[in-house]
């Protein structure tokens, strides 16, 4: 407590100190004495281009877009490798000098690999476990970050919160078709963020307008039958000052999950998608941005797979092909504002609104019948349930001079509330033999109501970070943060209402030196704080969960940027955790649990020659339950693997001496091994580890690019998890997609 206390009077006195370098010291505010730039703020010692490059993302061009009096400046992507982000800092920062883990999966990647969903886009980066639940076809975004949980605390679009969560199915959920890049934010956040789990964040990077527009309607056949069309379209005034892109798809396809004894029925995939941006630049320094998304998705497939009374797999699902349904509408709209001033201050505000209205049938399972052994008894529910979220960042950032220190300032408020409501029906459901299955057998819709409940959180956060660069080499980073969080709890039912109010500080630390080979060291110390619902054994609300990581690590970029190689060692905590009271009667928590985790992540992203792209991943965690009062002190949580690595390489051969006809024709693949991990708390059952390969085959002619992928190519038949003794969750089935793409 001691301890603490110290930590957060030191944080409170680095926010005294920011502020004051902001507001009280007169010190005049020199220009910064680097290379000249221009009032769109990017440096005009970058190379210039009037359209995408080999590797250049539309949103890099976009970014750096201005006037027709000015030019178009840099390249942020190479191949597979970005070069800056602002998903740490919030500010455009180099990723060699951000002092924290961060992967960026560029839509080259995304396009190479063939990626549908968020767990297929982020399968080789390190630190991250996707498919942990096996076949996701409901749109939910599954991972595990450094070990912890990142449903619905890591989402995160443009650099706002999307980690609404709903009071059952509701999740705000991704079209990855509409995406420009993922950055992946390993470790706490809420520095920059406010609340947070430990493990860190997902940032969703929206395609947007840009001043070269692609073109491109686009094909896609796959097996279960998987049929899709999209179109990504994009036109600029002749000025040069108004930019529209539209991105929108098709898509109906079954799934792996099949129905025994019906004859070959699976579970369906609908879904509907239109994205609309338009970039308005009324003057050389300010730029409009609007936004606007609708995702209708329809999912017939719920992956729950039943086992035997002896706990031996089956091909049973739990639910039934004619009753299960998730349907959701997802529609949102945001804004980004940006204004400079002159080259010292800029001004940004972020907006988002988000809603989602859910439909949901499912089945749950009860126990096996005493009567017959064989039989699983059911219990039929169905939930109404409506998500909001509304979201709002106003900051301004200066760049000024202090003596020999360079400063990037950044100062800021946010404000992120999130609206949930739910009525919760049940009803009776006929059993289902586990040897002998039967579907389709009438099931009355749910009609018993118990649960009829609404959630209101409110966030206020305040910020402020300083980037001090000393000389060529040192770069300081310094972040605090004050958050208040009000969380309102109704039940309509019992006509009772509860408030919970809660605040947290949390900081950031970072250093980092940077050499002139490329090669950059640092050491970082961050935290994060998650508010919990509920009250403890003592009747008291519940505190948030908090986390404290310390990294160290290297990063290397040779000076073409074309390439980034990183390590680094943390060693991450997270406090505050519910923990079983034994002495509680009705079996409530006290927060005295702790949950520690150690480890090493390794990654390359580069172009080692021509054409010859390459990811590289090395992930080894040490995650283990530290303090608890149930069977899992001093065990590892369920889930996570202990070892993970992966490697991918795409060749094109445009670079070889080979005929015209031949140059089109490129070739990839990838090897993922997953390791070995615990199916209970006691550490008692496992799931083996497994390796699987994936492959691409593309052939680029004039306006056409085809490319064939192709996912667990040997169809290795290997579990996710296996909840001991009830269900078994079975992995990704060997898929097969042919994309054909025209751009006029």
């Amino acid at each position: 407590m001691r301890d603490s206390k110290r930590k957060t009077a030191i944080l409170k006195k680095l926010i005294l100190c920011l502020g004051t370098l902001i507001f009280v010291l007169p010190v005049q505010a020199q220009q910064i004495s680097a290379p000249k730039t221009g009032k769109s703020g990017e440096t005009e010692n970058q190379s210039t281009t009037a359209s995408p490059a080999a590797g250049q993302t539309i949103a890099d061009l976009s970014n750096t877009m201005v006037l027709p009096s000015m030019v178009v400046k840099g390249v942020a992507t190479s191949g597979y490798v970005a070069n800056k982000s602002s998903v740490s800092t919030k500010t455009n920062t180099p990723l060699i000098e951000v002092p924290q883990s961060i992967s960026v999966v560029t839509r080259n990647e995304l396009d190479a690999r063939g990626a549908q969903d968020m767990s297929e886009a982020l399968r080789y980066v390190p630190g991250v476990v996707v498919d942990q639940w096996g076949f996701e076809g409901r749109g939910y975004e599954y991972l595990l970050l450094r070990g912890f949980q990142g449903l619905t605390t890591s989402l995160f679009r443009d650099g706002l919160s999307m980690a609404g969560q709903g009071l059952y199915f509701n999740s705000f959920i991704t079209e990855t078709y509409g995406l420009e890049r993922i950055d992946v934010l390993r470790g706490p956040a809420s520095v920059t963020f406010g609340r947070g789990d430990a493990g860190g964040i997902v940032n969703r990077v929206t395609k947007r307008p840009s001043p070269v527009p692609i073109r491109e309607i686009e094909f896609q056949y796959g097996n279960f039958d998987r049929k899709r069309i999209a179109a990504d379209l994009g036109a600029v005034s002749k000025d040069g000052n108004l930019m529209f892109r539209l991105v929108t798809l098709g898509l109906d396809s079954d799934t792996q999950v099949k129905y025994p004894n019906t004859g070959g029925d699976r579970a369906g995939l609908r879904r509907f998608y239109i994205a609309p941006s338009v970039i308005w630049r009324p003057t050389v320094d300010t730029t409009v941005t609007l936004m606007g998304e609708i995702l209708n998705n329809r999912a017939e497939a719920s992956p729950f797979y039943l086992n035997a009374p002896d706990g031996s797999r089956t091909n049973v699902v739990q639910t039934d092909s004619k009753f299960v349904k998730y349907a959701t509408n997802q529609s949102s709209f945001s804004y980004q504002l940006e204004h400079h001033f002159n080259e010292i201050f800029t001004v940004r505000q972020n907006f988002r609104y988000m809603q989602q209205d859910g439909d949901f049938n499912d089945m749950f399972r009860a126990d096996f019948s005493t009567e017959l052994p064989t039989l699983m008894q059911r219990t039929a529910i169905s939930t109404k349930e409506r998500l909001t979220q509304t979201v709002l960042d106003s900051h301004v950032q200066a760049k000024i001079n202090t003596g020999p220190l360079q400063h990037t300032i950044l100062a800021g408020v946010d404000w992120n509330v999130t609206n949930a409501s739910l009525r919760f029906f049940s009803g009776d459901a006929p059993g289902i033999d586990v040897f002998n299955p039967r579907y389709g057998i009438p099931i009355p819709k749910p009609s018993l109501l118990d649960s009829n409940a609404k959630q209101r959180i409110d966030q206020l956060g305040g910020y402020i970070q300083d980037q001090i660069r000393y000389g060529e080499n040192w770069i300081l980073t310094l972040s605090g943060r004050y958050d208040r969080i009000h969380t309102r709890d109704t039940d309509r039912l019992t006509d009772s209402r509860t408030l919970n109010k809660d605040d947290a500080f949390t900081g950031r630390a970072g250093l980092t030196y940077l050499f002139s080979n490329g090669i950059a060291p640092y050491a970082s110390y961050s935290q994060s704080f998650l508010p919990i619902p509920g009250f403890d054994s003592s009747d008291k609300a519940f505190k948030p969960t908090r986390g404290e990581q310390f990294e160290v690590g290297v990063k290397y970029q040779p000076l073409n940027g074309r390439s980034l190689y990183s390590v680094a060692f943390f060693d991450l905590t997270k406090t505050n955790v519910p923990t079983p009271d034994p002495n509680d009667p009705q079996f409530r928590s006290r927060q005295t649990g702790e949950v520690g985790s150690r480890g090493v992540e390794v990654e390359a992203r580069a172009e080692l020659l021509p054409g010859l792209n390459m990811i590289g991943t090395f992930t080894y965690h040490g995650v283990t339950v530290t303090k608890s009062t149930d069977i899992d002190d001093g065990k590892m949580p369920i889930q996570v693997p202990n070892v993970m690595a992966s490697g991918w390489l795409d060749y094109s051969f445009g670079n070889l001496g080979v005929p015209d006809w031949m140059k089109g024709f490129g070739i990839g693949g990838g090897v993922r091994y997953v390791g070995r991990i615990f199916n209970d708390l006691e550490n008692t059952s496992t799931t083996a580890s497994y390796t699987l390969f994936d492959a691409m085959l593309r052939y680029d002619y004039g306006p056409w690019i085809f490319i064939m992928n192709a996912s667990n190519i040997f169809n290795n038949n290997y579990l996710s998890y296996n909840d001991p003794g009830w269900r078994a969750y079975p992995g990704l089935e060997r898929t097969v997609l042919g994309t054909l793409k025209f751009r006029f």
